[in-house]
């Protein structure tokens, strides 16, 4: 078996049928189990997550790859992979854990993991808007609960 438990994976298999991977082409997730028999036809497990909500796949050595592998389709990693949301460790992308929060909570999470990353002389404008979407959210925690 190529992968194991814990390793951060990538679907990414163009020659499946997109309906069986469910659009989930391109996400990021880690294999949570692996079936070893030998005539299991998706003997990986990987959780994923989707708009905050995790979802199980069952997939194919060939539907997935290692997090660290390049991105299948031609792209520019100054777009898709970005350097200054690409530094957490194991593969780890900040847009992995915007993904799990809400939009606020996500964006304030994004600048302040690039704050200083992207570029040094934004680096403070990146804290304010971090601040910004937080107040935002406690604005509308506030409402929600009266007070």
């Amino acid at each position: 078996m190529k992968y194991k438990v814990k390793d951060k994976v990538r679907v990414a298999s163009p020659d499946s049928p997109a309906l069986r991977l469910g659009g989930f082409l391109g996400f990021r997730g880690v294999v949570y189990s692996v079936n070893s028999h030998a005539t299991a036809p998706y003997p990986y497990g990987v959780k994923i997550y989707v708009n905050g909500q995790a979802r199980f796949l069952n997939l194919a050595e060939d539907e997935i790859e290692p997090v660290s592998a390049p991105v299948s389709v031609a792209g520019d990693s100054a777009v898709d992979h970005p350097s200054h949301y690409t530094w957490l460790p194991q593969g780890l992308e900040v847009i992995d854990l915007a993904e799990c929060l809400n939009f606020s909570r996500g964006s304030a999470v994004k600048y302040l993991c690039r704050a200083g990353r992207k570029d040094g002389s934004t680096e403070l404008e990146d804290l304010k808007k971090a601040r910004w979407y937080i107040d935002r959210e406690i604005q509308r925690i506030s409402k929600e609960q009266g007070k």
